[in-house]
């Protein structure tokens, strides 16, 4: 991941997100793997929640030691994989957050993403990849969230 990689804490760059999020209906088709549209709003706020402590993972136990090493391994300046197997906190066919109704999902992971949410924050305890600084958290999950927009043509 380089720095060219843009951060969903930066203003403009969540401006982007709003608006790429705002065109997505239920209906939306996706170009790969097997999640609808509203399954993947669920998917991607359930990463924001994991990241951050709001929702524990519980799946995978990773030493604090090998998080790093983690981190190393599977956070690349190419971004995700298509098809790439998800924790079962994220997984639409396990234990991720039932989604509800579509536009209050999206109105949720919007505010998870509100930079002015972390404002003031040094970085995250992420549970897989050990301490993220802020900078960091917001390209990774940029990368997350342009990943699955792509994923719906947005």
């Amino acid at each position: 991941m380089t720095s060219a990689t843009p951060s969903f804490l930066a203003a403009p760059v969540y401006h982007e997100l709003t608006t790429r999020l705002g065109a997505l209906t239920p209906a939306t088709p996706r170009q790969w793997g097997s999640m609808s549209a509203h399954q993947m709003l669920v998917h991607c706020a359930d990463q924001v929640r994991v990241s951050t402590g709001r929702k524990p993972l519980t799946s995978l136990r990773v030493p604090r030691l090998l998080r790093p090493l983690l981190k190393w391994l599977f956070v690349k300046p190419e971004g995700f994989k298509k098809n790439m197997r998800t924790m079962k906190e994220l997984d639409p066919n396990a234990a991720m957050t039932a989604p509800t109704e579509f536009n209050a999902d999206r109105a949720a992971l919007l505010a998870l993403l509100d930079p002015a949410a972390y404002a003031g924050q040094a970085g995250v305890d992420h549970p897989l990849f050990g301490y993220l600084p802020a900078d960091e958290f917001g390209r990774l999950t940029w990368q997350h969230l342009d990943h699955h927009l792509r994923q719906f043509g947005g």
